[in-house]
Protein backbone atom coordinates (compact mmCIF):
# COMPACT_ATOMS: atom_id res chain seq x y z
CA UNK A 1 0.00 0.00 0.00
CA UNK A 2 1.34 3.86 -0.70
CA UNK A 3 1.79 5.30 2.30
CA UNK A 4 -0.40 8.04 2.04
CA UNK A 5 -3.38 9.34 3.91
CA UNK A 6 -5.86 9.33 0.25
CA UNK A 7 -5.10 5.47 0.35
CA UNK A 8 -6.32 5.03 4.35
CA UNK A 9 -9.68 3.87 2.74
CA UNK A 10 -8.00 1.24 0.11
CA UNK A 11 -5.74 -0.05 3.29
CA UNK A 12 -9.23 -0.51 5.13
CA UNK A 13 -11.01 -1.72 1.74
CA UNK A 14 -8.10 -4.82 1.94
CA UNK A 15 -9.00 -5.81 5.28
CA UNK A 16 -12.44 -6.55 4.51
CA UNK A 17 -13.94 -9.39 2.64
CA UNK A 18 -17.86 -8.71 1.20
CA UNK A 19 -18.51 -12.59 1.61
CA UNK A 20 -16.13 -15.24 2.47
CA UNK A 21 -17.15 -17.04 -0.58
CA UNK A 22 -15.99 -20.99 -1.17
CA UNK A 23 -12.49 -22.88 -1.15
CA UNK A 24 -11.58 -23.89 -4.45
CA UNK A 25 -8.20 -25.99 -4.80
CA UNK A 26 -7.50 -23.24 -7.87
CA UNK A 27 -7.88 -19.82 -6.76
CA UNK A 28 -9.05 -17.84 -9.93
CA UNK A 29 -9.63 -14.21 -9.74
CA UNK A 30 -11.92 -12.20 -11.99
CA UNK A 31 -10.52 -8.58 -12.08
CA UNK A 32 -12.58 -5.66 -13.11
CA UNK A 33 -10.77 -2.08 -14.40
CA UNK A 34 -12.82 1.10 -15.07
CA UNK A 35 -10.42 3.67 -13.88
CA UNK A 36 -10.47 6.12 -16.41
CA UNK A 37 -11.50 5.48 -20.33
CA UNK A 38 -11.55 1.81 -20.51
CA UNK A 39 -13.36 -0.62 -19.54
CA UNK A 40 -11.88 -3.51 -19.05
CA UNK A 41 -12.30 -7.58 -17.18
CA UNK A 42 -10.05 -10.72 -17.15
CA UNK A 43 -10.06 -13.67 -15.89
CA UNK A 44 -6.77 -15.30 -14.33
CA UNK A 45 -5.70 -17.68 -12.57
CA UNK A 46 -3.09 -17.82 -9.42
CA UNK A 47 -0.20 -18.42 -12.02
CA UNK A 48 -0.79 -15.61 -13.73
CA UNK A 49 -2.33 -17.11 -16.71
CA UNK A 50 -4.94 -15.23 -18.55
CA UNK A 51 -7.78 -17.61 -18.98
CA UNK A 52 -10.01 -14.81 -20.67
CA UNK A 53 -9.99 -11.02 -21.10
CA UNK A 54 -12.30 -8.52 -22.64
CA UNK A 55 -11.98 -5.01 -23.45
CA UNK A 56 -14.03 -1.75 -24.47
CA UNK A 57 -12.06 1.02 -25.36
CA UNK A 58 -13.31 4.56 -25.04
CA UNK A 59 -10.36 6.16 -27.33
CA UNK A 60 -12.04 7.09 -30.28
CA UNK A 61 -14.82 9.35 -28.30
CA UNK A 62 -12.50 10.58 -26.12
CA UNK A 63 -9.80 12.01 -29.04
CA UNK A 64 -12.83 13.75 -30.77
CA UNK A 65 -13.45 15.92 -27.80
CA UNK A 66 -10.24 16.88 -27.19
CA UNK A 67 -9.40 14.71 -24.18
CA UNK A 68 -11.38 12.69 -21.64
CA UNK A 69 -14.50 14.25 -20.33
CA UNK A 70 -15.35 12.44 -16.37
CA UNK A 71 -19.42 12.17 -17.36
CA UNK A 72 -18.62 11.10 -21.04
CA UNK A 73 -16.68 7.48 -19.53
CA UNK A 74 -18.85 7.41 -17.13
CA UNK A 75 -21.80 6.98 -19.21
CA UNK A 76 -19.38 4.29 -21.40
CA UNK A 77 -18.34 2.24 -18.31
CA UNK A 78 -22.36 2.15 -17.47
CA UNK A 79 -22.82 0.64 -21.17
CA UNK A 80 -20.61 -1.60 -21.65
CA UNK A 81 -19.05 -3.21 -18.24
CA UNK A 82 -21.88 -5.97 -18.06
CA UNK A 83 -21.22 -7.13 -21.90
CA UNK A 84 -17.44 -6.73 -21.24
CA UNK A 85 -17.30 -8.46 -18.02
CA UNK A 86 -19.77 -11.50 -19.67
CA UNK A 87 -17.32 -11.45 -22.35
CA UNK A 88 -14.65 -11.86 -20.35
CA UNK A 89 -15.79 -14.88 -18.10
CA UNK A 90 -17.63 -16.89 -21.40
CA UNK A 91 -13.88 -16.54 -23.21
CA UNK A 92 -12.50 -18.22 -20.22
CA UNK A 93 -14.62 -21.19 -19.74
CA UNK A 94 -14.90 -20.35 -16.46
CA UNK A 95 -18.19 -19.93 -14.56
CA UNK A 96 -18.91 -17.37 -11.84
CA UNK A 97 -19.06 -20.41 -9.67
CA UNK A 98 -15.53 -21.50 -10.28
CA UNK A 99 -14.63 -18.11 -9.71
CA UNK A 100 -12.81 -17.78 -6.21
CA UNK A 101 -12.96 -13.98 -5.99
CA UNK A 102 -13.75 -10.65 -7.60
CA UNK A 103 -10.77 -7.69 -7.80
CA UNK A 104 -11.86 -4.20 -8.94
CA UNK A 105 -9.93 -0.96 -9.09
CA UNK A 106 -11.18 1.23 -6.78
CA UNK A 107 -8.54 3.97 -6.60
CA UNK A 108 -6.75 6.45 -7.79
CA UNK A 109 -8.55 7.64 -10.99
CA UNK A 110 -11.58 9.15 -12.16
CA UNK A 111 -14.11 9.25 -9.30
CA UNK A 112 -16.99 9.09 -11.77
CA UNK A 113 -15.49 6.57 -14.12
CA UNK A 114 -14.30 4.28 -10.76
CA UNK A 115 -17.80 4.41 -9.48
CA UNK A 116 -19.30 2.51 -12.20
CA UNK A 117 -16.75 -0.68 -11.93
CA UNK A 118 -17.25 -0.26 -7.86
CA UNK A 119 -21.02 -0.58 -8.10
CA UNK A 120 -20.84 -3.37 -10.76
CA UNK A 121 -18.48 -5.72 -8.69
CA UNK A 122 -20.20 -5.58 -5.45
CA UNK A 123 -23.30 -6.42 -7.12
CA UNK A 124 -21.31 -9.23 -8.77
CA UNK A 125 -20.00 -10.22 -5.40
CA UNK A 126 -23.57 -10.12 -3.74
CA UNK A 127 -25.23 -12.15 -5.76
CA UNK A 128 -22.60 -14.84 -6.44
CA UNK A 129 -21.55 -14.88 -2.56
CA UNK A 130 -17.75 -13.61 -4.04
CA UNK A 131 -14.93 -12.14 -1.40
CA UNK A 132 -13.75 -8.90 -2.77
CA UNK A 133 -10.83 -7.63 -3.65
CA UNK A 134 -9.71 -3.62 -3.93
CA UNK A 135 -6.98 -2.48 -5.90
CA UNK A 136 -4.85 -0.05 -6.05
CA UNK A 137 -4.37 0.51 -9.36
CA UNK A 138 -0.79 1.97 -9.93
CA UNK A 139 0.25 -0.84 -7.48
CA UNK A 140 -1.06 -3.35 -9.69
CA UNK A 141 1.22 -1.41 -12.33
CA UNK A 142 4.28 -1.60 -10.46
CA UNK A 143 3.70 -5.88 -9.56
CA UNK A 144 3.10 -6.64 -13.20
CA UNK A 145 6.86 -6.93 -13.63
CA UNK A 146 6.23 -9.50 -11.40
CA UNK A 147 3.95 -11.90 -13.70
CA UNK A 148 6.99 -12.67 -16.10
CA UNK A 149 10.26 -12.22 -13.68
CA UNK A 150 9.63 -13.13 -10.17
CA UNK A 151 11.52 -9.62 -9.43
CA UNK A 152 12.67 -10.36 -5.29
CA UNK A 153 11.42 -7.42 -2.74
CA UNK A 154 11.95 -4.65 -2.51
CA UNK A 155 12.97 -3.18 -5.69
CA UNK A 156 12.17 0.52 -6.82
CA UNK A 157 9.47 1.88 -9.06
CA UNK A 158 8.66 4.61 -11.19
CA UNK A 159 5.90 4.60 -12.57
CA UNK A 160 4.32 7.14 -15.37
CA UNK A 161 0.96 7.38 -16.68
CA UNK A 162 -2.23 9.26 -17.95
CA UNK A 163 -2.80 10.55 -14.47
CA UNK A 164 0.13 9.87 -12.29
CA UNK A 165 4.06 10.25 -11.50
CA UNK A 166 5.10 8.18 -9.02
CA UNK A 167 8.74 6.76 -7.63
CA UNK A 168 8.22 4.47 -4.92
CA UNK A 169 10.09 1.23 -3.60
CA UNK A 170 7.52 -2.17 -3.57
CA UNK A 171 8.55 -3.89 -0.23
CA UNK A 172 5.68 -6.16 -0.52
CA UNK A 173 2.57 -7.34 -2.41
CA UNK A 174 0.46 -4.30 -0.29
CA UNK A 175 3.50 -2.50 0.71
CA UNK A 176 4.67 0.00 -1.52
CA UNK A 177 6.75 2.70 0.60
CA UNK A 178 6.33 6.64 -1.27
CA UNK A 179 9.20 8.08 -2.25
CA UNK A 180 7.74 11.36 -4.40
CA UNK A 181 4.96 12.16 -6.72
CA UNK A 182 3.91 14.77 -9.26
CA UNK A 183 1.59 17.93 -7.33
CA UNK A 184 0.09 19.16 -10.50
CA UNK A 185 0.53 17.45 -13.91
CA UNK A 186 1.81 14.27 -14.72
CA UNK A 187 3.67 13.11 -17.65
CA UNK A 188 1.46 11.20 -19.56
CA UNK A 189 -1.45 13.82 -19.53
CA UNK A 190 0.93 16.36 -20.96
CA UNK A 191 1.90 13.70 -23.68
CA UNK A 192 -2.00 13.11 -24.02
CA UNK A 193 -2.95 17.02 -24.38
CA UNK A 194 -0.22 17.42 -26.97
CA UNK A 195 -0.97 14.09 -28.61
CA UNK A 196 -4.72 16.02 -29.01
CA UNK A 197 -3.35 19.63 -30.05
CA UNK A 198 -1.48 17.32 -33.26
CA UNK A 199 -5.13 15.67 -33.72
CA UNK A 200 -6.78 18.67 -34.08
Amino acid sequence: MLKTPICSWNNYLRKVSVHSGKSISTKIVLGIETSCDDTGAAVVDETGSILGEALHSQADVHLKTGGIIPPVAQRLHQENIARVVQHAVSSSGISMEDISAVATTVMPGLALSLGIGLKYSLELVKKHQKPFIPIHHMEAHALTVRLTDLVPFPFLVLLLSGGHCILAVAQGVSDFLLLGQTKDIAPGDMLDKLQCSRLM
